[in-house]
């Protein structure tokens, strides 16, 4: 039906209207995400038109993030990833009058680094970025530097991730990058412990899949078989049928668990 609407005649001008209605916008905001989506799997240049969408809803931080955090996994496992096509870094140093289309563009730039796991680009795009422009920087934004810093393993990572919850911490976007980067770091101070008690915040539903493989392998580097199985076997029975990137990294973790020693039983005399 959407899709009947966007081809009929006037359909992206109802559309540009639609976004801008509180009694409409959820639903053409859904609208505009199966347009991108199109976009993508039609393997052509998707940000920017993600960008301007957001920039016609006036969009808050929480509707931009939540959009390109979609949009850039979807566009990852179609082979169609923001990274072909981001050019530039005005939208992070320089994003002009039109605030919300920069915030969109550094959303979907910075998550997809996130995803390819490439910290060290976050990281290089942050330092680049003049400080009064960084204090500028929405909650998310915030949130994916302090996933860099956490996801290699800098000193300040902690300390940057407690600000970012302080700040926002009831955002899902938020928490989920943030336990990313904890689950990416490499020797971080009680690391599976603060992965555990990330993942209790209420902010997490208790089938989360991408939540449970985090506490997995938590539960693995503690030793602890049991839980570790129980918290992956759960992600495996949550994870929708079509990630299968997703399935086979909750499967190779499954198989780390399993290669633990089980707990030796205790012997019985006669």
């Amino acid at each position: 039906m959407i899709r009947g609407l966007l081809d009929s005649p006037g359909g992206y001008s109802a559309l540009a209207v639609a976004v801008t209605r509180g009694e409409l916008r959820d639903a053409a905001l859904a609208a505009v995400r199966m347009l991108i989506e199109h976009e993508i799997d039609a393997g052509r240049p998707w940000p920017a038109e993600a960008a301007r969408w957001l920039s016609r809803a006036n969009a808050d931080w929480q509707t931009s993030a939540a959009l390109a955090n979609h949009l850039s996994w979807y566009a990852r496992c179609r082979r169609n990833s923001a990274l072909a096509h981001l050019t530039g870094t005005d939208h992070l140093a320089q994003p002009g009058t039109d605030r919300v289309h920069a915030q969109a563009l550094r959303h979907i730039h910075l998550v997809g680094l996130r995803f390819d796991f490439r910290c060290r680009g976050i990281q290089q795009l942050v330092d680049q970025t003049p400080q009064r422009e960084r204090a500028r920087w929405d909650p998310y934004t915030r949130a994916l530097a302090a996933f860099a810093l956490l996801g290699s393993s800098a000193p300040d990572a902690l300390e940057e991730m407690d600000r970012s919850l302080a700040e926002a911490g009831d955002n899902p976007q938020v928490c989920h990058a943030l336990l990313h980067g904890l689950w990416l770091g490499d020797g971080l101070p009680d690391q599976a412990e603060h992965i555990l008690k990330l993942a209790a915040w209420p902010t997490f539903d208790d089938g989360d899949p991408i939540m449970l493989f985090r506490t997995a392998t938590a539960w693995r580097s503690l030793g602890r078989r049991a839980e570790a199985l129980a918290a992956i076997d759960s992600a495996l029975e949550a994870l929708d049928p079509n990630q299968p990137e997703a399935h086979a990294d909750l499967v190779r973790e499954r198989a780390l668990i399993t290669a633990l020693a089980q707990a030796p039983q205790p012997h019985c005399g006669h």
